[in-house]
This record gives structure tokens, C-alpha cells and sequence, in this order.
């Protein structure tokens, strides 16, 4: 139970607002989230009372060996490469490029001795483009907790092509990776996490996560960007390359 319901009950009707096309939230201090936990329960409180269901996790820390944080991400707004993302879908035009697992099968207890080999043998990974939006007025200047509230700026989700069976964790730890905007590269070449492994990541999550349900099969879970958040124009195609993994494309359109 929150620890002041309706206090909390203002902010996700609010969020629930901007999402349906009312006005974008203020993140003033008075009702700023004092916790991770407080920005949790927004966090639940919002997708308990959307039409949809959660179909992905996005997950990461501010920084290395600072505490975990995650966002559930709706069902709805997940599709396969290439796609085409509407301006009332994302009026910031916000992308990410990362690698992503999908957990097919029942996950190990997080206190299995044979946690790690187990989970490897349940997932599959695949390149995901996270599309960045807010239904914060100015996410920039908000605080880390009301961006978390808002599912930390999470606006859906692009996944590509699975690898197939053979595939290893290490391979991931520092990739080449490419990103494309209407043919002229933005950013390439090696790239690592500033908060871990992409599979360390993972397993973080599917250790900690209890809110929302839990990590649970079907899903995917997104890892943390190799290219950084970059913003782009409306009418832009973006291709991403992440080395071993087949490219993915996705356009913002201009209508």
C-alpha cells in the first residue's frame, strides 16, 4: 500500500492524462516520488490502469554500482523491425540502441546455484531500438525519481532478428556497434555499458524485479543503450547495427 495513497493517486491520473492526450505533467517538487519505491508504486499504478498489458522491461542504473532501477514497458507499443513510429506516438523522436533478451522459458530462482547457466538456457537475444518519450513537460530538468515514475521515459519498443542457439554473453560485454540516420552515421565503433553487462544486467533484473509482476516469459528485456539517447527529426530513418546481430530500421514519421 502506498504510503500516501492519494498523494500518489494525483500523480498517476495525471500521468494517465498525458498519456491520453491531456497536458503534460509538471514535475514539481511537491509531488516528486521520495524513493524508488514511491516511483514504483506510480509506476504500478499506471499500468494497472492502462489497456494493456507489460510486455517488455527496460532496466539500468544511474551509474556503476549504483542501485538497480526498471520500467515495465506496455505490450502495445513493442513491434518488430522495420517499423514506422506516428508523431502522436513520440513527440520527442527519442532512440536507443541495445541489445535485448527474450525469456522464453522459466526463469532460475534467483538463488540457484546454477543461476547463470540456467538463465543463458531460457533466453534469447536480439538487437531492440527503446523509442524515448515523456509525459513529463520538461523530462530534461525533472528530477531522476519523476523520470523513473514515468517509466523512465520508456515510449516502446523495436526488436530485430533473434540469434540463433550458440551464442555467448561475452560476446556482448563490448560489440561494435553503428547507428544511421538517413544514411550518414551518427555514432560506431566499440562500445561498452557504463552500468555493467548487457547479461550481467539481465540477470540483475530477474534477481530484483518483483513489481508488475516480475520478469516473466514471453517478455523481453532491454539492457541499456550502446549509443546513448539521441534525438532525431520528424521523417528520419535510423538503422542500428550491433556486431554478430542482423541490423535493425525504424522511421519517424512526418504524419
Amino acid at each position: 500500500m502506498p504510503a500516501n495513497p492519494s498523494r500518489h493517486a494525483d500523480v498517476i491520473a495525471r500521468l494517465l492524462a498525458a498519456r491520453n492526450g491531456g497536458p503534460l505533467v509538471e514535475a514539481d517538487e511537491a509531488s516528486e516520488p521520495r524513493s524508488i519505491t514511491e516511483a514504483y508504486e506510480i509506476q504500478s499504478g499506471v499500468m494497472n490502469s492502462l489497456n494493456s498489458t507489460v510486455g517488455a522491461w527496460k532496466v539500468g542504473r544511474s551509474a556503476a554500482g549504483q542501485p538497480l532501477i526498471c520500467s515495465p514497458i506496455r505490450a502495445d507499443l513493442i513491434r518488430p523491425a522495420p517499423d514506422t513510429r506516428l508523431p502522436a506516438e513520440t513527440r520527442l523522436r527519442g532512440l536507443e540502441l541495445e541489445v535485448g533478451f527474450r525469456i522464453d522459458a522459466a526463469l532460475p530462482a534467483a538463488d540457484d546455484p546454477d543461476f547463470m547457466p540456467k538463465l543463458a538456457a531460457a533466453v534469447t537475444p536480439l538487437p531492440v531500438f527503446e523509442v524515448v518519450d515523456s509525459r513529463l513537460s520538461d523530462p530534461q530538468a525533472a528530477s531522476p525519481l519523476w523520470r523513473l515514475a514515468d517509466f523512465q521515459l520508456n515510449a516502446g519498443l523495436i526488436y530485430g532478428t533473434p540469434l540463433p542457439k550458440g551464442w555467448r554473453a561475452e560476446a556482448f560485454d563490448k560489440p561494435i556497434v553503428q547507428l544511421v540516420a538517413d544514411g550518414v552515421e551518427v555514432c560506431g565503433g566499440p562500445a561498452t555499458l557504463n552500468t555493467g553487462t548487457p547479461f550481467g544486467m539481465l540477470a540483475d533484473l530477474v534477481r530484483e524485479c518483483h513489481h508488475c509482476g516480475g520478469v516473466q516469459p514471453g517478455q523481453i528485456v532491454t539492457t541499456g543503450a550502446f549509443t546513448g539517447l539521441r534525438f532525431f527529426k520528424a521523417g528520419a530513418t535510423l538503422t542500428g547495427s550491433i556486431s554478430g546481430m542482423t541490423p535493425i530500421t525504424m522511421t519517424f514519421a512526418t504524419a
